[in-house]
């Protein structure tokens, strides 16, 4: 007998929201699939429907919310000269928001540095392209731009998520605008 999509993507959504509440209070490698199901209230069966394992879980949590940061960046950026950048990096802080139980802790010293690295990779495009002026820096000097400025994007929105209450969106786009693109030459 197949499964109603609706009861399927619940079920789902429960279990995540199971593991993603044990992850934040404790490293991956210590949680089960017990665990898991017993706060989410199924049996260990019902968890392998879904997935093969925690990690497989893990996986299937950030997978998805790069594709939503890669559908962000592919849908609502221009493929024209020019951007309004404070713009778009307000798309990626409110989706940073929007998903802030999953982002607070993925970028924080308790997430996965794999899921850093692929963030920074999507969003690098876009400091290179519209903001930075990296065409007479070597590769090398160019890698060490971006992790610069990257590192410093990420760990300001890290920040933020902890205290969101503190600046509305509108206030840290502009704080950072003003603060660490306001000497970056735009092209």
């Amino acid at each position: 007998m197949r499964k109603q999509p609706e009861v399927t993507e619940q079920t789902k959504a429960n279990l995540r929201t199971a593991f993603w509440s044990l992850y934040k209070e404790k490293a991956i490698e210590k949680i089960t699939i017990k665990e898991i199901t017993d706060a989410a209230g199924y049996n260990r069966g019902t968890f392998y429907l879904y997935y093969k394992d925690v990690y497989d879980l893990f996986n299937k949590i950030e997978e998805e919310l790069l594709e939503e940061i890669r559908i962000l960046i592919h849908d609502n950026l221009p493929q024209k000269e020019g951007l309004d950048f404070a713009g778009h990096m307000g798309l990626i802080v409110k989706l940073s928001q929007q998903y802030s139980a999953y982002m607070s802790v993925l970028l924080s010293d308790h997430g996965d540095p794999t899921f850093v690295t692929r963030l920074k990779e999507l969003i690098w495009p876009l400091l290179n392209r519209y903001v930075l002026d990296t065409s007479a820096l070597t590769t090398q000097e160019q890698s060490l731009l971006s992790e610069f400025y990257l590192s410093g994007l990420l760990a300001a929105i890290t920040r933020w998520l902890e205290a969101p209450g503190d600046m509305t969106i509108d206030q840290f786009i502009r704080f950072v605008m003003r603060q660490v693109f306001s000497g970056v030459v735009m092209v």
